[in-house]
């Protein structure tokens, strides 16, 4: 069994997050990342041990390609108020692609709110990529996402906040339904009690509700939920938390054009917290909106080298090298940011433009003709601006 501080604190975050839970008498979904079945096997136990405390049962239930149907595993155990499901290898549910058991999970969702289902799915990396593509009504669904992925310099902050996560989320998902996403979150932020050991949930949903109000264009009703967020922080007295949640609100002043607020935010986080490589991605793109250039190049260098894996810094280095007219270099990190993240296909998009600008245009429609269905919201929001005319070429 393992004794680690940090497999210690996240076995206590789980049962704190279904302890709540109970004592609300409401669902939970609990999304846990983790890596290997030894770590599996060692939680389950340690948290079946909390909740023996609780005098729930933890029910272990494992996917099989001749059990895929989750929903109708678990409503077939009877006293389900008493039992917490412990739901792993989502892989192995076998129809196209693997994938019957997401399928199944995102048709019927409700179940888990209707019925008061408790319940914690263990995901590896690549499970949870395929939940928030396959499933995801469901995937929107989820109270929190734990890792058990290893040791960290702070993990209990870590852990507490998932951070916001506007860059990397894969925004066409939420394209057709963000308002339904939006009154969900809503929803359970009306439900939790103002106190002080709901704070740090509540500021997380302030951040994806911020978020998905940027999706559809609300900066106003952005910057008034990401201003709330900051009201709660501020009490809490996290620098980490009040840094992430700056970078968020310079993202919706960036928006409105507001450049002076949008670099006074991000300062202020870097202060905070200056191993948020973030904040000097998006000061090198205010700089570069404000046609100071040179500045906005030295910015993103430093991003590049505190956050060289991050296919955000690149796509801006890219937008950097464009305006300054060296199209090679902008080529060049345009496609080091979608090796980095494929399912990110704005870098191509602006790839394709440079092409387009120097008269290549069939390679340029060859490279968008990569670009999957479900991907093309990018084009849908660009199609129009100045630069990407070539785009209505594309059926």
């Amino acid at each position: 069994m393992r004794e680690g501080k940090y497999f210690k604190q996240q076995i206590d975050q789980l049962t704190t997050e279904i302890e709540f839970a109970l004592r609300w008498q409401g669902p939970i979904i609990l999304l846990v990342i983790y890596r290997s079945s030894h770590v599996l096997d060692d939680a389950e136990a340690s948290l079946s041990a909390e909740l023996t405390l609780l005098k729930q049962e933890l029910v272990s239930v494992r996917v099989r390609s001749d059990s895929s149907n989750i929903v109708e595993t678990i409503a077939g155990i009877e006293n389900r108020e008493n039992k917490v499901f412990s739901i792993a290898d989502l892989d192995q549910g076998g129809g196209t692609g693997q994938a019957d058991a997401y399928r199944t999970l995102n048709l019927h969702r409700e179940y888990f709110i209707e019925k008061n289902i408790r319940c914690v799915l263990w995901l590896t990396n690549e499970e949870a990529r395929q939940l928030s593509l396959v499933a995801p009504d469901f995937w929107a669904f989820r109270h929190r996402v734990i890792d058990f992925l290893g040791e960290r310099a702070t993990p209990l902050r870590s852990a507490s906040f998932q951070g916001l996560v506007w860059i990397e989320w894969p925004w066409h998902l939420f394209e057709d339904d963000s308002g339904a996403a939006i009154t969900y979150r809503e929803q359970l932020l009306g439900e939790l009690p103002d106190e002080p050991e709901t704070m740090l949930m509540r500021i997380n949903l302030y951040a994806e509700i911020a978020g998905l109000y940027l999706l559809d264009e609300n900066w106003a009703q952005a910057l008034e939920i990401i201003k709330q967020g900051l009201d709660g922080v501020f009490v809490m007295m996290i620098p980490e938390l009040e840094a992430r949640l700056l970078v968020g609100l310079a993202i919706i002043y960036i928006q409105l054009e507001e450049y002076t607020q949008a670099q006074a935010a991000l300062q202020k986080a870097g202060f905070l917290n200056s191993e948020n490589g973030d904040y000097l991605t998006l000061l090198a793109q205010v700089s570069r909106l404000e046609g100071r250039r040179s500045e906005a190049l030295a910015y993103v260098q430093k991003a590049i080298r505190l956050r060289p894996e991050h296919a955000f810094v690149w796509n801006e280095c890219g937008n950097i090298y464009a305006d300054l007219g060296r199209n090679k270099k902008a080529i060049d990190a345009y496609q080091k940011a979608f090796d980095l993240s494929p399912k990110d296909v704005l870098s191509l998009v602006n790839k394709s433009a440079i092409l387009a600008s120097e008269n290549r245009l069939d390679e340029a429609l060859k490279l968008l003709d990569t670009i999957q269905r479900e991907q093309r919201i990018v084009l849908r929001k660009v199609y129009k601006m100045r630069g990407f005319e070539f785009l209505v070429k594309i059926k």
